[in-house]
């Protein structure tokens, strides 16, 4: 079969296509045949060395999220879900033909998804639980995400607006500031414009501070975001594009009675048990949250759309095609 791997850390040339065997699903798994791949932030971490949890060692076939039509099962597996639509993530493997996955790390595609909308239930889930599960945010409170012209993004500003929230999305660029502006944000901010984004995020809510920050990016210049928390806000990192974060002055949280949490959205669907998928599937196929896709890269160029990913020259999410609708 054909598949991406990693032989050596770097940057996205270092992804080379190969033929290795096809993998046999071992108890608890199956094995799926790839319809689609997501170029996910994981991915880039796992390519450049920067991140070592959850990475396989080199060499390795890269690619966090998918989805695929089961193919076979492993021991202890029920037979119901061969021929079954999943999406599956949580593990390096996805750029390729077929793939496995442990049973724990699936989920059944909603008749009513097309393969590309299923891609959109990752993304509306963790805004969903960010903001309800996590979060708790109420109907007249302040909510900024970084990002909002990408898939987390513009899915909490439309969540958080049928929530009745004020919405402030921060966008790199005017291209992506005029295009998010179909996802319903009170306001959109071109941090690379406005270096000081934090005070005019204090302009726009008259002094208030805002009650909810999802940030993906950290890096460097992340405490600047507490200076724009109201008292009892909270920042939620869901990941580090930017780069590790420095250390939080604890001190300065407690007077402010502020605070700053991690995020994975698989432990909000355990805290809830899942019954919030059947209607954040019927949103999505009802196109009451848009979604979009950008054109998908064919799997031999995995290069190119990791360059446009750290680009961020895409609108909406990224995917590879490798077994198409199947």
């Amino acid at each position: 079969m054909r598949a991406i791997i990693v032989e050596q850390n770097g940057g996205p040339d270092v992804l080379k296509l190969a033929e290795r065997a096809v993998p046999e699903p071992g108890a608890g798994q199956v094995q799926f045949q790839v319809a689609y791949a997501v170029v996910h932030p994981m991915d880039m971490h796992a390519r450049s060395g920067a991140m070592k949890w959850g990475v396989p060692p080199l060499p390795f076939v890269i690619g966090y999220g998918s989805c695929g039509r089961v193919t076979k099962i492993g021991e202890g597996v029920d037979k119901s879900w061969l021929g079954k639509r999943i999406t599956a993530g949580g593990q390096h493997g996805a750029y390729a033909d077929y793939a496995v996955a442990s049973i724990s790390a699936i989920a059944e595609i909603p008749d009513a998804l097309s393969w590309q909308q299923s891609f959109a239930m990752g993304s509306a889930l963790t805004a969903w639980h960010m903001l309800h599960t996590v979060g708790r945010i109420r109907e007249g409170e302040w909510q900024v995400a970084h990002s909002a012209a990408g898939p987390v993004g513009l899915m909490l500003t439309q969540i958080a607006k049928e929530i009745g929230c004020h919405s402030i999305g921060l966008v790199g660029g005017a291209k992506k500031l005029a295009w998010a502006k179909q996802f319903g944000a009170d306001h959109l901010i071109d941090y690379i414009a406005d270096k000081t984004w934090p005070k005019t995020v204090m302009q726009l809510t008259n002094n208030r501070g805002v009650d909810f920050i999802m940030d993906g990016n950290s890096g460097p210049d992340m405490p600047q975001e507490f200076s724009c928390l109201a008292p009892l806000g909270q920042v939620i990192v869901i990941g580090a594009m930017n780069g590790p974060a420095p250390d939080v002055n604890v001190s300065s949280l407690i007077a402010g009675s502020k605070g700053i949490r991690g995020f994975v959205v698989s432990h909000g669907v355990a805290a809830t048990q899942g019954p919030e998928r059947d209607a954040v599937a019927e949103k999505i196929a009802a196109g009451l949250w848009a979604f979009p896709v950008s054109a998908p890269f064919t799997l031999e160029s995995a290069s190119a759309a990791h360059r446009a990913f750290m680009a961020r020259e895409a609108m909406g999410r990224i995917l590879l095609n490798v077994g198409g609708d199947i």
